[in-house]
């Protein structure tokens, strides 16, 4: 079975959207066959004293593209590579595909990032920092659009552009 990874101050979601979305995080993970990626449920970086779950999932294949974020009430922020996305109301109907369960759009962002359907477009400084990117991930015939930060350096410099494909989880 893929690993699932606890810290010593476990998270304690909240009944409802929180509790079931670990549940279902943990079932697509399970999906996979063993060794080909990690779960990590956590509370959220930075603040142990916040007991809404974190997760990460991270894959063996290191040109695959990992996923974390955290569902908070019925929310959901979700980092796909480099780029993140808050998803508000998510477990009310705030999906990406009008009219789809929050299961069925979780699923199709999971089949998604497992099949290696993301590009993601980012804007470097000369550090190497990420200043913007711009990602678009395939999901169930709909093109699902992350998209944030400046094109610019803080002195007016226009960064450096770099297009991340991803491969598949399992070859």
């Amino acid at each position: 079975m893929n690993r699932l990874v606890l810290t010593s101050e476990p998270p304690r979601p909240s009944p409802g959207f929180e509790t079931e979305f670990i549940l279902e995080l943990k079932a697509l993970v399970r999906t996979l066959p063993e060794g080909v990626a990690q779960l990590t449920v956590d509370r959220v970086p930075g603040h142990p004293e916040w007991p809404e779950p974190y997760f990460e999932i991270t894959p063996k294949n290191p040109k695959a593209v990992s996923v974390k974020g955290s569902g908070v009430a019925t929310d959901l922020e979700l980092t796909v590579g480099h780029s993140w996305r808050e998803f508000c109301g998510f477990a009310k109907g705030g999906t990406i595909v009008p009219g789809a369960d929050w299961r069925e759009d979780l699923r199709w962002i999971w089949q998604a990032v497992v099949a290696g359907q993301l590009i993601e477009r980012l804007t470097l400084d000369a550090k190497g920092e990420v200043l913007s990117w711009d990602s678009r991930l395939a999901l169930n015939g709909r093109e699902v659009v992350f998209r944030n930060g400046r094109r610019r350096g803080l002195f007016g410099g226009r960064g450096r552009v770099e297009t991340l494909t991803y491969e598949p989880y399992i070859h």
